[in-house]
């Protein structure tokens, strides 16, 4: 479902156990720079630590009434961040 401004919603309110990894899957399939994730109220903690040390997404949480929304936005692919050097560069 996508809001008046084009943000999709994705709803799992439902999801009880894996909330972070059902989160990731729901983003790789946001076509936009935005989504806007339902989660059950109070469950803030759980999606800083999923995704409070990085990654492709920014988030912020939003007021809301009776559950929790937490707004992804798509960071600028940085290509240098993604440049790894692994033992055989060395």
């Amino acid at each position: 479902m996508d809001d008046a401004n084009g943000i999709q919603t994705i709803d799992l309110r439902h999801v009880v156990c894996g909330l972070v990894p059902a989160i990731i899957d729901a983003l790789k399939t946001v076509p936009g720079e935005q989504a806007d994730v339902l989660v059950r109220a109070g469950i803030e903690t759980e999606i800083i630590n999923g995704f409070g040390t990085g990654g492709d997404w920014s988030f912020q949480f939003l007021p809301s009434f009776g559950h929790g929304t937490a707004r992804f936005t798509r960071k600028a692919d940085d290509h240098l961040k993604r440049a790894r050097l692994d033992l055989l560069d060395y």
